[in-house]
């Protein structure tokens, strides 16, 4: 009786070995399975009653795994896997050669349970795997449909600029062609009728017309030149930058410096958003700097061109700014326009000591 049941505690013993042990090898579900599953299977053989002519075989697929002398026998034990989203997977335990029947066959009822608590626990370790995978894959379905959106976003954003300063253009084009040609004719012919009227009386009257008109062909070649100035086009970047300093001083008082280092062909996206960005960021010096002086630095790299524009105005916390003005709005959209194009927008400033603004984009167009 004794004997009996230290054998029965043996048993148990190792099923119990087996249970612990296969538990510790599947708590990564990440682990290569190469490595794991025949570390498993190596488990099994010692955990039933004859060891020395046990042997297991764990499938899943058309993947094997098995120890050194499996092979198919008469007595055998099967296990079927059953997963969610997958291929089912198999656990097979067999004798190598035949031994006395027990009450229950060729393999104890411990032995029937045990396999199938191993067989749960590997399907649980299987079907974390997939569920592992089949959250990759989704989070990865969606990274790529959120990345075709933005690109799309983007894509749709740049030919909405293009079109905007199409039009912008083509407005100008017919403010200078038509109305500042008209006003042009209707100065000449007052000029005339002023000429003809010295001893009419109406002298006066027509001097102030001319004036009138003058100030209705200065005030629509600036509205021309404020929606798209031909310079830009006609000569690049850097003479409308020229042109835009001039004004900037003329109109405002800042004494405004404008350096041109290099001379390069931009295509036509990145002229004009350097164009737009230097245009807006100079604004926001004169609404927003005090700043007295103002310096705008076009600089060609061998890869990249670079736009400095910086000044001697006040100065802000850039960081602060970002985390508690809601009106950064346009420096948010600069940056995104810039990032567009591949490029990049990078503030230098603390209060007090005005503000550095560097805006760089690649030579060659191309989306991040």
């Amino acid at each position: 009786m004794a004997d009996s049941l230290q054998h029965h505690l043996q048993e148990r013993v190792k099923e119990l070995t087996a249970l612990h042990s296969t538990a510790r090898l599947l708590q990564n579900a990440a682990a290569d399975l190469d490595e794991v599953m025949p570390q498993v299977a190596a488990l099994i053989p010692p955990a039933w009653q004859f060891p020395l002519s046990t042997e297991c075989r764990l499938t899943w697929g058309q993947r094997r795994w098995a120890t050194g002398g499996f092979r198919e026998t008469p007595w055998q034990q099967i296990e079927t896997i059953t997963l969610r989203g997958g291929e089912p997977a198999c656990m097979t335990v067999v004798y190598t050669v035949e031994h006395p029947a027990a009450d229950e066959g060729p393999f104890l009822n411990e032995e029937r349970e045990l396999i199938r608590s191993l067989a749960d626990m590997i399907r649980a370790f299987l079907q974390h795997r997939l569920d592992d995978q089949a959250i990759l894959e989704a989070n990865s379905r969606l990274e790529k449909q959120v990345q075709d959106r933005t690109a799309d976003l983007r894509r749709l954003s740049r030919e909405l600029c293009l079109a905007e300063e199409r039009e912008r253009r083509r407005i100008a084009e017919d403010l200078h062609d038509h109305l500042g040609q008209g006003l042009a004719l209707i100065k000449m012919r007052l000029q005339e009728l002023r000429g003809n009227s010295a001893l009419s009386g109406h002298n006066p009257a027509l001097a102030g017309l001319v004036t009138l008109s003058d100030q209705a062909i200065r005030y629509t070649r600036g509205l021309t030149f404020e929606l798209s100035p031909p310079v830009l086009y006609e000569l690049g970047l850097g003479p409308a930058l020229d042109w835009l300093g001039e004004n900037l001083q003329r109109k405002h008082g800042l004494k405004v410096k404008v350096i041109e280092k290099g001379s390069r062909d931009l295509a036509d996206t990145a002229r004009i958003l350097l164009w737009k960005c230097c245009r807006e960021l100079t604004h926001n010096v004169v609404k927003h700097a005090q700043a007295r002086k103002m310096t705008i630095q076009l600089e060609y790299g061998e890869d990249h061109v670079h736009l400095v524009i910086s000044d001697d105005g006040v100065g802000f916390d850039y960081a602060d700014f970002k985390t508690n003005n809601r009106d950064h709005f346009g420096l948010f959209a600069i940056e995104e326009r810039l990032r567009d194009l591949g490029g990049c927008l990078a503030i230098e400033s603390t209060p007090g000591h005005g503000c550095r603004i560097t805006l760089e984009v690649p030579l060659t167009e191309g989306s991040p």
